[in-house]
């Protein structure tokens, strides 16, 4: 061995880290100090014959076979391999191998070196373990995952979004992937908003319709989180999916229930004010029919009396072009407007149980005359809602549709209430014919002023309810939502309830078994229970009998202005308070709310109702308000002398 090999050797010695060299060939092997006393080696034996009995005999072939692949190529090698320590443990090493060359490049020796790549193995085995730990856990979550490039690109899905679509990961690598996974309507309206969400990088939410593997679409809540490297650059997105169809249907259906209850306000309190201030009987029949017709979306209407001794029903008048027609009409020439009523299905049932009943087809019922001027004009569904006046069915009103209908039971609530109102105009057109103009004005204010603290007041109990409800789901608080509901539908009840009832003319449901300061009680625990407003209700001195009329009185007036406040004056507090004196009774009800100018003549039928009540039991009123500063609203009634 010459000098030159000699300072080589040395050098390599000093090396501090595993390190070998060897003759072109790959014989003359040389093992460093730092290998033989890391490996266990004996430096008296032949080092180029031990070397191999430390590589881990799983990794001996592969390092060998890449050896004398680069012995014969002439270079460089890098292989990675277990060695086994001096003390028995194998450690994993990346071996690298490169020629030294001579002035002409010939391969003169090879030079290598042994670097302990045993952490960085371990968390690579970590790694790809966490990864299959991962994408387990992905699988088997009950939910979208989805993985996304920082573009937006597709980079993998799990499975439950495979077993959802029935799509296959070939089929998700498609470019029509999500045209074909969403929604048309949904990929048009998200596409930018979705891009620019994307280049912001912060998270965000859309909702999207996805098409299950029955061909069903269903609503899903897709939530978008970046992950970020160590500069802050978005490497990844990752985006969950949550089934909220049910919940969309029940937002969508208790929109649409608030929708319809605010029309029923509307529609109610225009036939109230009507029935109210309208003096000609005639108009105030076309008037509510009108609505009726206009608030189902009907083709028109009829009205059929029954006379009871005869057993037949009678063609009375239509509402059709916009007007009342009556049976003397020249359209209705020739034909026989009197029908044996057990004779044409479903009248009998209509009269038979009073209550409402629907043709859905009118072409596949036996024929008659009025049924065979219908059809030219289109009509298919007719619907059949019985009038009746204290407790008598005195006839019924048949809408009629140019289309099949199906009816939701709101709104054969609000058309039995509507017919109601109805019946009431005709009772009132035959009240006027027979010369009892003063009994109609009195029975008439009666009945619109019992109706309107009942149905109208009511209804907007029944919206305050619906309002709740709705802020309850759109903050994810369901049971909240679902007793704001089953409020709002005791309310609806006991509102159509009420109304039945101020047709007979018969006592409150409220005041039937409980005293005035009770049922008083009662109603504003009732009317704003579950609302942000806080009504307290407080009884003074000794409780005296008072006439039922006065009891009525007190409790309408009540629920009058405590409607108001619900409507009108975004108020948080509420007082009742009932005083019985040595000679009179009060009632003061005062809120903290908006107020308004008691100089401007209110334009709806509630205060008048209210001074009629007062005045009728001979007492007075005084009503206290300003802009922001509330109102108080106090009712003193003599008492005569031993009650």
């Amino acid at each position: 061995m010459n000098d030159s090999e000699n300072q080589f050797r040395q050098m390599i010695d000093d090396i501090p880290a595993l390190a070998w060299s060897c003759l072109p060939d790959g014989s003359g092997k040389f093992l460093n100090k730092q290998w033989l006393d890391y490996t266990g080696l004996s430096v008296e034996s032949e080092p180029g014959l031990q070397w191999e009995a430390v590589v881990h005999p799983d990794d001996l072939k592969n390092v060998i076979d890449t050896w004398r692949r680069h012995l014969a190529s002439a270079k460089p090698i890098e292989v990675e391999a277990r060695l086994r320590r001096f003390d028995g443990e194998y450690r994993w090493f990346l071996l690298r191998a490169v020629p030294v060359r001579d002035e002409q490049n010939n391969v003169i020796k090879w030079y290598g070196t042994n670097t302990d790549i045993e952490d960085r193995k371990q968390m690579e085995t970590s790694l790809r373990r966490d990864k299959v730990e991962l994408r387990l856990i992905i699988d088997t979550i009950p939910q979208y995952i989805i993985v996304l490039e920082p573009d937006g690109t597709l980079k993998q899905l799990n499975q439950q979004v495979l077993d959802y679509t029935g799509l296959t990961s070939d089929d998700v690598q498609a470019p029509e992937f999500r045209t074909r996974m969403l929604h048309p309507e949904d990929w048009e309206r998200l596409a930018d908003e979705r891009t620019l969400a994307l280049a912001k990088g912060a998270p965000f939410e859309l909702e999207l319709r996805s098409l299950r593997k029955d061909g069903q679409y269903r609503w899903f809540l897709m939530k978008y989180n970046p992950q970020r490297d160590e500069q802050g650059r978005v490497v990844h997105w990752y985006a969950t999916g949550t089934d909220i169809t049910e919940r969309k249907e029940a937002a969508e259906a208790l929109v649409a229930s608030e929708n319809f209850a605010r029309g029923q306000v509307a529609v109610l309190k225009s036939t109230l004010d009507a029935l109210a201030k309208e003096s000609a009987p005639d108009r105030l029949l076309g008037h509510m029919l009108r609505t009726i017709t206009e608030q189902f979306g009907a083709h028109s209407s009829s009205v059929w009396r029954r006379d009871e001794p005869t057993g037949m029903i009678g063609f009375e008048f239509a509402f059709e072009d916009g007007r009342v027609v009556t049976r003397t009409d020249p359209r209705f020439a020739g034909m026989d407007l009197w029908l044996p009523m057990e004779d044409f299905w479903p009248w009998p049932e209509v009269f038979r149980t009073g209550k409402l009943s629907v043709i859905e087809d009118i072409r596949t019922v036996p024929p008659f005359a009025l049924r065979d001027r219908l059809l030219p004009l289109g009509i298919v569904t007719v619907l059949l809602v019985p009038m009746l006046i204290a407790g008598r069915l005195e006839g019924a009103i048949g809408l009629r549709f140019t289309q099949k209908r199906v009816f939701r039971t709101e709104e054969l609530e609000l058309a039995q209430a509507l017919a109601n109102q109805a019946t009431l105009a005709m009772h009132l057109t035959r009240l006027s014919a027979e010369s009892r103009e003063a009994a109609v004005i009195a029975e008439r204010n009666r009945m619109a002023r019992d109706i309107h603290d009942t149905l109208a007041q009511g209804f907007t109990g029944v919206i305050v309810q619906l309002e709740a409800a709705a802020d309850a789901t759109s903050k994810g608080l369901a049971n909240e939502a679902d007793e704001h509901l089953g409020r709002a539908a005791d309310l609806a009840r006991e509102s159509l309830k009420e109304a039945r009832r101020s047709v007979r003319a018969l006592r409150p449901l409220a005041l039937e078994d409980k005293g005035l300061s009770e049922a008083l009680d009662n109603l504003l625990r009732k009317m704003t229970a579950g609302t942000t407003l806080r009504a307290t209700f407080s009884l003074k001195g000794d409780a005296r009998p008072l006439p039922a009329q006065w009891q009525e009185n007190f409790l309408h007036i009540g629920q009058e202005v405590l409607t108001n406040t619900l409507r009108h004056a975004r108020a948080t507090e509420f007082h009742g308070e009932l005083v019985f004196g040595p000679d009179e009774v009060h009632l003061e009800l005062r809120d903290n709310g908006r107020g308004f100018d008691p100089g401007i003549k209110p334009d709806g039928f509630g205060l008048i109702g209210i001074e009629e009540r007062v005045e009728g039991m001979g007492g007075r009123i005084t009503i206290e308000s300003s802009i922001d500063k509330g109102t108080a609203v106090l009712i003193i009634v003599p008492l005569a002398k031993g009650r």
